[in-house]
């Protein structure tokens, strides 16, 4: 007679299986954690990046109207205060019968906006964003040379991923140069 001892495992035992069961659930939650963490961290970014390219674009704007304007038209302009606004003289572009043309840019209910003579006001600033300070300072220097100091703070409207800039920058006007 021939005997076999030897026990054949044919499945797996309940503690095997438990232990799998386990190992494949801490996979799963680690999987699903570095996916949310992921979309978070690009959402994050893309607020941060529409954030900075909005102040970067209203500033370029500021830097482009002032370098082509004489003055600062000092009875519509508010400086020193954080809701500014700047009214610039220039002679490009001015309407029929005037030798000269007025540009303003103001902020209202957290919107950059740009009026030019005769035009409509233009957004500059995103829906997805909020100007939250827009502050012009009025710079006399030496020999009667004028210029413009712009700080604007900009902040995402969304208080999910919360993302802010704030940008300064000084232009002098070109016409008194």
């Amino acid at each position: 007679m021939h005997c076999n001892n030897k026990k054949s495992h044919h499945g797996f035992s309940l503690l095997e299986a438990v232990v799998y069961v386990a190992l494949l659930g801490v996979v799963i939650v680690f999987i699903a954690n570095s996916l949310i963490f992921l979309v978070q961290t690009y959402a994050r970014a893309r607020a941060e990046r529409e954030v900075l390219a909005n102040a970067r674009s209203i500033v370029d704007h500021l830097a482009t109207k002032s370098s082509s304007s004489q003055e600062t038209y000092s009875f519509t302009s508010k400086f020193d205060t954080d809701a500014g606004q700047l009214s610039l003289v220039s002679v490009v572009a001015p309407t029929t019968g005037h030798t000269t043309a007025y540009a303003d840019l103001w902020v209202d209910n957290g919107v950059v906006y740009m009026r030019e003579e005769g035009g409509a006001e233009t957004a500059l600033s995103a829906a997805t964003v909020r100007v939250t300070i827009l502050r012009f300072e009025r710079i006399i220097q030496a020999l009667g040379r004028e210029a413009v100091r712009m700080t604007i703070r900009v902040d995402a409207a969304s208080p999910t991923f919360p993302a802010s800039a704030i940008l300064t920058t000084t232009t002098a006007l070109r016409g008194n140069y």
